[in-house]
């Protein structure tokens, strides 16, 4: 088993290609859609060096056999393995490999690391019995993960003089204006440029407000091998909320990714209703359903590792 840094797009995509054919062969449950892994790299690792923070082995055909996303300032890892190596010694000692890397990056980029946080699905006890017996005990609900099947969807409807459109990289100072007007004021030209540009892009689909200005934004990512999208992230701007552009957005994007790509299925995560509870009763209105709840899984750090 051959050790590897990311080193340049095709890096990214050979470790999406295993992670697709994995899903395919052992389902959804505790792995990653093929879009979070570029959302991860580029967005929430936005700023580190890639070589430091995505790491994948190779087996003895050079297939990708594991993959993992580092994360020091969000005291997060996400490994990704095969699933015949699942709760392997191989299986093992990558984890254990992942502990010890993030704790090293932790100290080498200030980032107070006194937990470790992974991510495990409702779905799989076998894997919440792996966590444990690493240390990790069951924390908060996470994320629920949430699936619509494509068939039967509503007409997409917006309100007068608002229209849809795929955003182009001449969009980025409009897009900057509403990335920063939904979420947090993280974002600049440059730097929602360089995510923007970034080899993991697929889809970022706006509605365009009468006065000019992008008023929602979906952005999408497409597994052609199991023919589903995921949603990741869906936003609205704060001045045009309350006016359905979400709904009819994401409308929008699963009829023409139906008609275009043959997606049968989409998926989107939302956070606990206490946290966020507008984005749960909209991807209800939209027709989709919880499939997983995700929950964190965290111990204190822990030094002690061996390589692999």
């Amino acid at each position: 088993m051959r050790r590897r840094r990311y080193a340049e797009a095709s890096d990214l995509y050979r470790a999406q290609e295993a992670l697709m054919n994995w899903t395919r062969t052992a389902g959804h449950c505790n792995y990653l859609h093929k879009g979070d892994v570029g959302h991860q790299l580029f967005n929430t690792c936005y700023g580190y060096d890639k070589g430091e923070v995505f790491r994948y082995w190779l087996d003895a055909a050079g297939d990708v056999a594991a993959f993992a996303l580092l994360c020091p300032h969000w005291k997060f890892f996400n490994l990704q393995v095969s699933p015949h190596l699942r709760y392997s010694a191989r299986h093992v000692a990558m984890f254990e490999y992942c502990e010890q890397e993030i704790g090293r990056l932790g100290k080498l980029l200030n980032a107070s690391l006194d937990v470790l946080t992974v991510e495990a699905f409702d779905g799989e006890p076998a894997y919440t019995e792996f966590l444990e017996a690493r240390g990790f005990k069951r924390g908060k609900l996470g994320i629920t993960l949430t699936r619509r099947n494509l068939a039967g969807l509503p007409q997409a409807k917006l309100p007068p003089g608002y229209c849809f459109r795929e955003a182009t990289a001449g969009d980025i100072e409009r897009l900057v204006d509403l990335h920063n007007h939904t979420f947090t004021d993280k974002w600049d030209v440059a730097s929602y440029s360089a995510v923007f540009n970034a080899p993991h892009m697929e889809y970022e689909w706006v509605v365009v407000a009468p006065d000019g200005r992008f008023a929602a934004f979906v952005n999408l990512w497409v597994d052609r091998v199991n023919r589903s999208l995921l949603f990741e992230p869906v936003g609205t701007h704060s001045d045009f909320r309350r006016l359905g552009l979400g709904k009819a957005l994401m409308v929008y994007a699963l009829r023409r990714m139906r008609a275009e790509r043959g997606i049968e299925c989409a998926y989107v995560g939302h956070e606990p209703a206490e946290k966020n509870p507008a984005s749960g009763a909209l991807y209800a209105s939209v027709g989709f359903t919880p499939v997983y709840a995700i929950y964190d899984y965290a111990k204190p750090v822990n030094q002690t590792a061996r390589s692999v």
